[in-house]
């Protein structure tokens, strides 16, 4: 890892958020409750448009949320930057945010199913990895382009921490370096191919391998526009493509609240109804190392469970505030919505696609259904 000190950057956040925790903890008076989580990060940002570097720096960043309970009654959380450099700055900190918190949770009603840390939980998860320097980095990104390669986008590389305490004692620490790069290869008649690569080692190779067939397929878009008449086609959708569709389970299809209350679009599936092709599986992998299996209010999610397993729903996103309102078993899923999914593999590999395809459409991704959400600007890279 070459991104700064990150190791350094790591044991001080370690030092401040022990002395926070311990002086927020200490503060609290009686049939008070609190949970605190931190986020934080160092993180080199790199911009490209047209091939060449516009941007490039390193950020280092963190913010610290502390949810406050009284009486049964409950914060939705207050956030302040985490910049701290000794004990006085802590003990500030802490007496400004429980100010602001119990005179938030006076004007909030009564909430039956609010959770009160209750479990003294310990772990401990660093996921280290290979990423470049901030000059490496521009080389690599660089070298692999041609002299027409019109290429937009961004690279993120670096260390990721989360981190969580709550006065029943929990304490949760998770890192992880990883990187992404996400860009799109234009032709002057402003079509565009989108591609990425991500992981925790950079491989070279991988990386240009990339650019060859975001190449391939740019090659296609220079071919004459054809308008498909209305009728039914095979489809073949590509991992980006895919992987929008996956986002989607994120809005409450697969919450167990959502479930309960017959708001997700996923009941009847539920209800064994209806079911998904017997070839896709999805689930929930913690192992991959992307995310921390703790959440914001310190529930723990098993490292590995299934959500849909050879076409059929086994189990829901569910959090304890749900378990409790329904009576039914909590997952660790505080929000309820995929946070490190990991869908099964099949036995097509990428390059014979076209010839399983035939006759049909092959969708790299889905930029339409992306801009509905996002509204990318080309021009904002530039």
């Amino acid at each position: 890892m070459s991104i700064g000190n990150t190791e350094m950057f790591e044991n001080e956040l370690k030092e401040l958020f022990s002395c926070f925790k311990g002086i927020l903890f200490s503060s609290l008076a009686p049939g008070e409750h609190a949970r605190t989580f931190l986020s934080a990060e160092q993180s080199q940002f790199t911009r490209m448009s047209q091939g060449r570097i516009r941007q490039n720096g390193l950020v280092e960043d963190a913010t610290v949320n502390v949810q406050f309970i009284s009486a049964s009654r409950s914060t939705t959380g207050v956030t302040r930057p985490f910049v701290l450099e000794n004990k006085e700055g802590a003990f500030e900190l802490v007496t400004s945010i429980l100010a602001d918190a119990r005179r938030q949770t006076s004007g909030v009603p009564h909430d039956p199913y609010v959770s009160i840390p209750s479990q003294s939980l310990k772990s401990h998860v660093s996921h280290s990895g290979s990423i470049p320097s901030s000059a490496e980095i521009v080389d690599n990104l660089l070298s692999g382009l041609r002299k027409d390669d019109d290429l937009v986008g961004f690279y993120a590389g670096g260390k990721t921490i989360s981190a969580f305490a709550d006065s029943a004692g929990t304490e949760h620490w998770f890192s992880s370096d990883s990187f992404f790069v996400d860009y799109s290869l234009w032709l002057p008649n402003g079509r565009a191919v989108k591609s990425g690569y991500a992981g925790r080692e950079w491989n070279q190779a991988a990386y240009l391998q990339t650019l060859d067939a975001a190449r391939r397929n740019l090659q296609t878009l220079q071919r004459p526009v054809k308008v498909l008449a209305p009728g039914s086609y095979r489809v073949f959708l590509a991992p980006s493509a895919t992987s929008e569709l996956l986002h989607m389970f994120s809005w409450g299809a697969l919450s167990e609240g959502g479930l309960q209350r017959n708001e997700s679009p996923l009941c009847a599936v539920r209800r064994g109804e209806k079911s998904f092709s017997g070839r896709f599986n999805l689930r929930e992998n913690y192992g991959l190392g992307f995310a921390p299996r703790f959440s914001v209010d310190g529930e723990l999610a098993p490292e590995v469970f299934d959500i849909i397993k050879n076409g059929h729903f086994e189990q829901a996103l569910c959090s304890a505030r749900t378990a409790q309102e329904y009576g039914v078993t909590g997952n660790g899923s505080s929000s309820e919505s995929l946070r490190t999914p990991e869908m099964g593999v099949g036995e097509l590999a990428i390059d014979e696609a076209l010839a399983a395809l035939g006759t049909g459409l092959y969708l790299s991704d889905l930029h339409c259904f992306h801009s509905l959400i996002e509204a990318p600007d080309r021009n904002s890279f530039r």
